[in-house]
């Protein structure tokens, strides 16, 4: 639209015209926000109240700028703010504006959007946290239907229009409805595409790819690259490294224990990395049990020879035992040749089998019989092959309650828990949260090739309240986003998501039940044990309802049990 056109369409000429409305559109660093103005009067934008527009980025001054439309057009008006006012690259203390310019207001980017009345309402991108949530409901959603969900992580292909803001209605004009896009940095986004497979996003990311300016987009899909949002976020972000960053190795492979519990998990791998006996890591989604299947394979005997990983929630049950155990030519619709399954893959090494609370019964007979007779059978053959492989399985399910519910063998079970290994969540592993920060901080500063960043005290104080649902892995994605978003050397905690700044101190506790300790860890220990001395003595001492009522596997509450002494106070 022309500077000419817009002047026409702002003083109301033409029946469509007069309904015509304007709207700002404000890229932030926890998302956007879209603002109507009225014509005739003015709208403020600043960190905090009586700001028309807050938002609360330290970037911003109280009342930062003023934006007004008359009858010349619309205004952007610099109110004396610390860090200024630019339109085109330009600082300006009055100037007016119109759809297509560059209007940075501190670290915020404005577009201007003239809309008709018969224009779908112009929608904001998420923040992360929103589009985060959003996205473990639309996983939900595919894995109940069994349907595709592709995630993209889109950015610029050049420092150039590298802002969001300056391509943002180009690939809002391309999506669906239903898409879903959420800011990952100021450069950067990412769009949840439900229903969709990898190749059914190509053209797509070929038309982004094509566009003005060029956008960069990797893709993952659910449920081949990850079965949690923590999951394929960070396979996004591992697709951006360079092919020899693809696998870990070095300090930034290694357990790190600090924790007292940590260390007896250590101490255990250890012990049983030199033996052939099949290991059970249990642990919440995020806990690092892949780390520690590394460790144990990495401190045997079979170190040189191949580890290999599967997913068991990442595979559809069809294919399941063809990825494990191979298959022959022919053996159904679309296996053109013969392929080596996991285990033949890893002869003479081992397999992890990840989330094996997953497998469909078929496949867990399959997989009882390899481990009794160390033979394989491919699909659609009949000759078996001798494997020598050691057996790591990972869940986060208790496969004890799963075997009373019929739906996990429990012959399987005994073969896999010879050795059952118990990874803490991180939020009872307090004292591993800094080192762990600056490790992924080291880290993520050298994938981006930027100097070396800190984190500062606030931060880190911030990342130590939080209670970590995602555990390891959501703490390292938040960090590599940290990256991203701070422009300074030392990440503060506007570069952490609003749930993480906004995460309180401690639990509440009940007025008179506990006194409050000097030591925080110990204050949560404490209160941890009383809501399950409680649960118990509520439901009779059944720890199945007690689990259950408290939102907990049952494994883990036996843990926790064991590990706080409870059994023996409320026997008593």
């Amino acid at each position: 639209m022309t500077d000419k056109a817009i002047s026409t369409t702002l003083k109301g000429g033409g029946d469509a015209v007069l309904h015509a409305r304007t709207t700002l559109v404000f890229y932030h660093r926890d998302g956007s926000t879209v603002a109507h103005m009225d014509k005739g009067k003015s709208l403020v934008v600043g960190r905090t109240a009586p700001s028309d527009v807050e938002i609360p980025d330290l970037g911003l001054s109280r009342q930062h700028a003023r934006f007004t439309w008359d009858d010349q057009g619309i205004w952007v008006e610099d109110l004396k703010s610390t860090n200024g006012t630019k339109k085109n690259g330009e600082p300006v203390t009055r100037a007016r504006i119109a759809p297509g310019d560059e209007i940075a207001v501190g670290p915020v980017m404005v577009s201007v959007h003239i809309v008709s009345s018969i224009d779908e309402e112009l929608r904001g991108f998420d923040g992360h946290d929103r589009f985060v949530a959003a996205l473990a409901d639309e996983i939900t959603r595919a894995r109940t239907f069994e349907r595709p969900l592709t995630l993209m992580l889109v950015r610029s292909a050049g420092a150039k229009d590298s802002h969001v803001g300056r391509w943002a209605s180009r690939l809002r004009s391309r999506l669906r409805p239903v898409d879903r896009v959420g800011l990952y940095g100021p450069a950067a986004v990412l769009v949840s595409l439900p229903e969709t497979s990898a190749e059914a996003a190509q053209p797509l990311v070929a038309a982004l790819a094509g566009g003005e300016p060029p956008l960069i987009c990797r893709t993952v899909t659910f449920p081949t690259d990850g079965s949690s949002v923590d999951e394929l976020i960070a396979e996004l972000r591992a697709a951006r490294r360079a092919p020899r960053d693809t696998r870990d190795t070095g300090e930034s492979s290694a357990v790190l224990a600090k924790n007292a519990a940590m260390k007896q998990v250590m101490a255990t791998v250890k012990r049983v990395a030199g033996s052939t006996i099949a290991v059970l890591i249990n642990g919440e989604t995020g806990t690092g049990k892949e780390v520690i299947a590394r460790a144990i394979h990495e401190a045997g005997p079979r170190k040189q020879q191949p580890l290999r990983s599967i997913n068991c929630a990442a595979i559809p049950g069809q294919l399941i035992e063809s990825v494990l155990f191979g298959h022959e030519k022919g053996a159904y619709t679309g296996a053109d040749v013969s392929a080596r399954g996991l285990f033949e893959q890893a002869d003479g090494g081992t397999v992890l089998l990840d989330e094996i609370g997953e497998l469909a019964p078929a496949a867990q007979a399959a997989l009882l019989r390899v481990l009794e007779t160390k033979k394989v059978t491919r699909v659609g053959g009949d000759r078996e092959l001798e494997v020598d492989v050691r057996v790591i399985a990972a869940t986060h399910r208790d496969l004890e309650a799963m075997v009373e519910a019929g739906r996990f063998r429990q012959d399987l079970l005994y073969r896999l828990n010879s050795i059952t290994l118990q990874i803490p969540p991180l939020r009872e592993r307090v004292d591993e949260i800094r080192p762990l920060a600056e490790r992924f901080l080291k880290d993520a500063c050298k994938q981006a090739g930027t100097p070396g960043k800190t984190l500062d005290d606030d931060a880190l104080a911030a990342l130590e309240r939080y209670a970590w649902p995602g555990n390891v892995r959501e703490l390292k994605n938040v960090i590599e986003r940290a990256v991203v978003l701070a422009e300074g050397a030392t990440i503060t905690p506007a570069e952490l998501t609003e749930k993480i700044r906004g995460a309180p101190k401690a639990p509440a506790v009940p007025s008179g039940e506990l006194q409050m300790p000097s030591d925080y860890r110990e204050h949560l220990r404490k209160y941890e044990a009383d809501l399950i001395l409680r649960a118990l003595h509520k439901h009779g001492g059944n720890q199945t309802e007690a689990a259950k009522a408290l939102g907990l596997p049952l494994r883990t509450l036996v843990h926790k049990i064991q590990t706080y002494g409870i059994k023996k106070k409320f026997d008593r």
